[in-house]
């Protein structure tokens, strides 16, 4: 692939919307030349599956089953014959669909006392339009979604949600990948940096990644550019006061390399390295600290790819991440991560993870938060046409410079009903938590959905 990226450098660096173009346009360029050359070859993935001529669930061929706590692609995880068909459109297929959910919450703003429920409804007119390409790939997608409460009006909302993803099958063992994304959407009553405002603040996140894997004999060379880009609107308090989120706005940038050498037959010695640029575009209001850091993780571990078994890492390492703000402390220290698909049975796969990692934050007087956690998804496909996700986290978040460290726990339970190829139903269950032992952001929370998908 054509083209150089560079890290922005404090002093001196180009306007954050020049930033924004930059790698926009590369991205795009990306998936424009992912577009297909159209040779007529088969895929590696294609390949696998044509051999396998096995009963193997849907679900056990996901290279990250653990990656859609949300579900959103639940309709692709029912056997084939229960997906929808879409409408064929020259080298793509159209795939239009129309989801509608009734929800239930009993803590809708997330609060640790003087709980309100309220019920509330999603409508979510989508579509995808995927490549039928035998070598390469492009996709598209697009969703709006409004979610209307009978009774706190205030916190109706209208998400949008659009994307593109492509990949270049340069030769056999080497492929170039890219997806860009822009998504609007109302932020989570229940996040640790949501504003106090009378309504929902908008967040406007444009994302973007650059990628390629290449294998020579037993070696594995991964290479990763990603770019994210956040714009947090201004809230507004009962009184009128105004809550400036100008702080909040940041470009964030990580270039990531990782080489695997298969020392045995399916695992691999791994080491990777990456690292990152957080830029804010402002100082936090009412104050001269600039919370723009830049910061590097390395680890080394092992790998491990037994096909239809267990794929996966276990890395262990080291992290910092250095604050321009001499006020901020600079976390560093011990890191890990560690996620494995394991499929148990043709119909199952359970996707244990663990990892240690620093996350942005604008809490007052706070540089970032630590977060160690550990999560666990089960995913079993009790008839080819019903599928039910269990899925379980807690971390513990480490605020620099606090006393106030919270648990967080999250438990959720769903099943997806294929009635036909066109018509979907299904439900779930989720409890939220955030144990700060009386601090800010603590609440706990039941919300309950039963949902009705249309596609075809």
């Amino acid at each position: 692939m054509a083209g150089t990226f560079v890290m922005p450098v404090r002093e001196g660096h180009s306007s954050r919307l020049f930033q924004v173009r930059t790698c926009l346009l590369a991205a795009g360029m990306s998936l424009v030349l992912g577009a297909p050359a159209f040779a007529q070859v088969t895929t590696d993935r294609q390949a696998v599956n044509a051999t396998k001529g096995n009963n193997s669930a849907p679900i056990t061929q996901e290279k990250d089953p653990g990656s859609d706590p949300e579900g959103n692609q639940d309709d692709k995880r029912v056997a084939d014959s229960f997906q929808a068909k879409g409408i064929e459109a020259g080298a793509f297929l159209f795939l239009p669909s129309l989801e509608t959910e009734a929800s239930w919450t009993d803590n809708v703003f997330a609060t640790a006392s003087d709980a309100r429920s309220d019920r509330f409804y999603r409508i979510v007119p989508g579509f995808r339009l995927r490549s039928r390409f035998l070598r390469h790939e492009l996709n598209f997608t697009g969703e709006l979604e409004k979610v209307m409460f009978e009774e706190y009006t205030e916190d109706d909302r209208l998400n949008v949600n659009v994307g593109a993803d492509g990949r270049l099958d340069v030769r056999k063992g080497w492929e170039v990948t890219s997806n860009i994304s822009f998504s609007d959407r109302a932020e989570d009553r229940g996040s640790p940096d949501a504003a106090l405002s009378l309504k929902p603040v908008d967040t406007t996140q444009i994302s973007a990644q650059l990628g390629s894997r290449l294998q020579e004999g037993r070696m594995i060379y991964q290479g990763t550019f990603s770019f994210n880009s956040y714009d947090i609107g201004n809230g507004r308090r009962s009184g009128g006061q105004v809550v400036n989120n100008s702080g909040r706005d940041r470009n964030e940038y990580e270039v990531t390399a990782r080489v695997a050498y298969e020392t045995i037959p399916n695992y691999f010695a791994v080491v990777e390295g990456s690292y990152n640029s957080r830029d804010y575009d402002n100082v936090v209001p009412g104050t001269s600290f600039d919370r723009s850091s830049d910061g590097y993780r390395l680890e080394s571990g092992v790998g491990i790819d037994i096909t239809d078994v267990i794929r996966g890492d276990f890395l262990v390492g080291y992290f910092d991440q250095e604050y321009d703000a001499t006020t901020f402390g600079d976390p560093s220290g011990f890191s890990f991560r560690a996620r494995f698909n394991w499929t148990p049975t043709r119909m199952t796969v359970v996707v244990p993870s663990l990892e240690r990692s620093v996350q942005e934050t604008i809490r007052s007087g706070v540089s970032a938060m630590v977060r160690t956690g550990a999560g666990l998804t089960v995913r079993h496909e009790f008839a080819r046409n019903f599928v039910g996700t269990f899925s379980g986290n807690v971390a513990y978040e480490d605020y620099d410079k606090s006393n106030e460290d919270p648990w967080f726990y999250e438990a959720r339970l769903r099943g997806l009903y294929a009635f036909t190829p066109e018509v979907h139903a299904g439900a779930e269950i989720r409890y939220r938590e955030r144990d700060a032992d009386g601090g800010s952001g603590q609440y706990d929370q039941w919300t309950m959905m039963w949902r009705l998908r249309l596609q075809y």
